[in-house]
């Protein structure tokens, strides 16, 4: 899990303009400008229905995420896909690494 003040809150996320930036296999990743770089794993019961995928996909994700830092601030609300559940994890950070390149 992500410390609390790198995670964003429900009145930063309201407040976001986004504008989809990456859509790759495993999941949509969202950017908006900030002066602090904070991260949101935003997934719909549409997309995952059990509630324990839901879980382990925002573990899967926040553990990506943790120790890669994008070149500009901002917020950024990544949305993942089924597919994220089975896939391996070289490949997820693959995805991760080029998505935050083209940020």
């Amino acid at each position: 899990m992500l410390p609390k003040a790198s995670r964003l809150t429900t009145k930063e996320f309201k407040g976001m303009k986004t504008r989809l930036a990456y859509r790759g296999a495993f999941f949509d990743i969202s950017v908006s400008p900030a002066l602090v770089t904070k991260y949101a794993c935003i997934i719909s019961k549409k997309r995952i229905k059990r509630a324990v995928d839901r879980n382990r996909a925002k573990r899967k994700v926040y553990s990506l995420v943790r120790d890669m830092v994008p070149t500009t601030p901002a917020s950024i609300c990544i949305y993942p896909t089924k597919t994220l559940l089975t896939a391996p994890y070289p490949n997820l950070q693959e995805e991760v690494k080029k998505a935050f390149a083209t940020l």
